[in-house]
């Protein structure tokens, strides 16, 4: 009586029991068992790949993807907040993602990897404004490449400064990323018959720093292309005598007062003195 009453065109448990299936066959897929591994299975598993972790933690749910060209989720993600092992009293907590995946809906589910994306070191001292500033003016000196890409045509470095203040950044890698500003002159020939001379430039800076021998130190810099904010035109002569990062030691080049332009050779000097070159200042945009 109950079975009719509630279902009136099912009467029977085999038919209920087809009915029931034919419910689960309809939600969606995420919504039906994965047979995800466990949690102690996915610890193993990243401390087995990542080799240096002490501790470890699943955290949230499972997550289901489908890549392009699957029918079907074929990856599946957990993740996993960790702790390296200390080395010279130095570790790193660590935020990633255990990675799955499966060739068919019906496969169980294969450990593919741990991505770290994001990464703080512990135990460590903060470099102040004072020592990033060095230490980068360092890397100027010796591997000029490693802060300005087109150091050949460099004619002067101004300084390096932190307009904000010592903010910085973390990477999933564990660098830290202050950002900066760096002033300097850049020589250019835009025209021929000749046409140049030197363009100053106050760029954003971004400063990377990473453990090295355990300490924290400046590892490579970035500048971000702006525009210039002063053009100085030359006669060719002046242009070409006028030195580069990559025919002068860095410290030649570097200090608030900016490049001496060279004077114009082979002419009469004018009343005036020697004739300067013309400055045109650009606006910011």
């Amino acid at each position: 009586m109950i079975c009719t009453a509630l279902v009136p065109r099912i009467c029977s448990f085999q038919k209920l029991e087809h009915l029931l299936w034919g419910i689960l066959f309809l939600l969606p897929t995420g919504l039906l068992a994965q047979n995800y591994p466990t949690d102690a299975k996915v610890l193993e598993d990243v401390k087995k790949y990542h080799g240096k972790i002490a501790t470890a933690k699943v955290q949230n749910e499972w997550k289901l993807e489908k890549e392009a060209g699957y029918t079907f989720s074929n990856m599946a993600k957990r993740v996993v907040a960790a702790t390296t092992v200390k080395e010279n009293g130095v570790s790193k907590n660590l935020i990633g993602l255990a990675i799955y995946t499966r060739g068919s809906a019906s496969d169980k589910w294969t450990f593919s990897r741990y991505f770290v994306t994001s990464s703080e070191t512990t135990g460590l001292t903060m470099l102040t404004e004072a020592q990033i500033r060095e230490q980068t003016l360092e890397l100027l000196r010796t591997n000029p490449g490693q802060v300005l890409v087109t150091f050949s045509e460099v004619a002067w470095v101004y300084d390096i400064t932190f307009p904000e203040g010592l903010t910085h950044e973390t990477d999933r890698s564990g660098d830290l990323i202050y950002k900066g500003s760096i002033g300097y002159e850049y020589k250019f020939i835009s025209s021929y018959p000749f046409e140049g001379g030197i363009r100053r430039y106050e760029n954003p800076l971004e400063i990377y720093v990473r453990v090295k021998d355990g300490a924290y130190r400046v590892a490579v810099a970035s500048v971000l292309n702006r525009d210039p904010i002063k053009e100085t035109l030359m006669t060719e002569k002046q242009y070409n005598a006028l030195p580069t990062l990559s025919q002068k030691p860095f410290d030649e080049l570097f200090g608030p007062q900016g490049p001496a332009v060279p004077a114009e050779t082979g002419k009469k000097e004018e009343k005036s003195g020697v004739k300067l070159p013309k400055v045109k200042t650009l606006m910011k945009n």
